[in-house]
């Protein structure tokens, strides 16, 4: 079975994956020892939300017509 994308529209970046940079961003300010770590695995999450968005742009628009 195919994975759907966690993704409310085309052109738009994943939600989950915005919100997991953010949580990321606020623990690496909270934790001063462990941000360089976790400022790098919230920069992974943004490149996730941007790849979500870029591989679905990039597959064939399916259309109704015809059908």
């Amino acid at each position: 079975m195919p994975r759907k994308p966690i993704h409310t529209s085309e052109g738009e970046p994943s939600f989950f994956y915005l919100m997991m940079a953010e949580g990321c961003f606020r623990r690496a300010v909270e934790h001063p020892a462990a941000g360089g770590t976790l400022r790098e695995i919230g920069r992974n999450y943004l490149a996730r939300a941007v790849g979500v968005t870029s591989v679905l742009e990039s597959q064939p628009s399916h259309s109704c017509e015809g059908a």
